[in-house]
């Protein structure tokens, strides 16, 4: 067969197969062998996600409910299958190389009865960033400091409040002197004229007495 058809001839074998699946079983694990044997020949290999479609062995389908069985087996499970059973030395060794991963689907075809292994990768590793937390200042230091803040705040409004009533208390002070000021100028105003009246009905001064 040409290389340039073997796609086609590949996906014509693989659609026939599906649609033969339900009706005649026979007929698609007879075409999906021939699929396996024109890869094969070709040096193409299979999926995993191909593999655990189709039977390895007879080319059946595998539909897990329809015949066919899936299982998920863990290391722990082998382990207790495996404590019921002799061991040997070798088969312990082959048995810890295929058991290099802990999960596995293990999928048993309805037709001939093979089982189909699939290992199952472990899960990346998550890495995680640590924040850093804002440095906490000790329950010492925040009071002394926020009794610090409100002393500076209160000292810088009473200075900012002094000045305004040292400028009034001053202004205050000046007026009233010299309202008083101005009441002594006119007590003594009041007295020249009156002690002027007095002399300037008799037309004498003390000067005239002196001389008589």
């Amino acid at each position: 067969m040409a290389p340039d058809t073997l796609p086609q001839s590949l996906s014509f074998l693989t659609d026939a197969a599906h649609l033969l699946a339900t009706t005649s079983p026979q007929i698609s694990a007879h075409l999906m062998t021939q699929r396996h044997s024109l890869m094969f020949h070709h040096d193409l290999q299979q999926s995993d996600v191909q593999r655990q479609r189709v039977c390895g062995c007879c080319g059946h389908i595998m539909i897990p409910g329809h015949g066919s069985e899936l299982k998920l087996e863990t290391d722990k499970a082998l382990r207790r299958i495996k404590s019921r059973k002799e061991k040997t030395r070798q088969p312990a060794v082959e048995e810890k190389s295929h058991t290099a991963h802990k999960t596995r689907k293990r999928l048993k075809c309805g037709m001939c009865g093979c089982s189909t292994t699939i290992a199952i990768p472990p899960p990346a590793p998550i890495h995680r960033r640590r924040l850093k937390l804002p440095t906490k200042i000790p329950q010492g230091r925040a009071s002394r400091s926020s009794i610090y803040a409100s002393t500076s705040t209160s000292h810088g409004h009473v200075s900012s409040a002094e000045p305004p009533k040292t400028a009034s208390a001053n202004a205050s002070s000046k007026k009233r002197a010299k309202t008083r000021k101005q009441g002594l100028q006119a007590l003594l105003q009041q007295s020249q004229s009156a002690s002027s009246k007095s002399q300037g009905g008799l037309g004498l001064s003390l000067s005239d007495f002196l001389k008589k």
